[in-house]
């Protein structure tokens, strides 16, 4: 059976804020696994046999805190979605 998989960005403002949100619908993560996915290394369940390294959202994390912003990552059901909080200059 093939899964339709699609990807959505959206852009909002939110008090001092831009948020950048991707969402991708397909395979999910068991939910234990979630609290991990920002550590070094971690590769979840679904990677397979794909390459990878598992630094990319580590990385985008530690990025994103030395520019006084965050990224944040939510799963419902089949929609996976990572939240860029990105703080705006004055």
């Amino acid at each position: 059976m093939v899964v339709a998989k699609k990807i959505g960005i959206s852009i909002s403002k939110e008090e001092d804020c831009v948020l950048i949100t991707v969402e991708n619908t397909g395979e999910v993560l068991p939910a234990e696994e979630l609290p991990h996915l920002f550590d070094s290394f971690y590769r979840g369940s679904n990677a397979g046999n794909q390459e990878g390294s598992g630094l990319g959202l580590y990385i985008c994390r530690k990025l994103m805190h030395k520019m006084n912003g965050d990224v944040f990552l939510k799963q419902e059901e089949n929609l996976f979605s990572v939240t860029v909080v990105v703080g705006m200059a004055n």
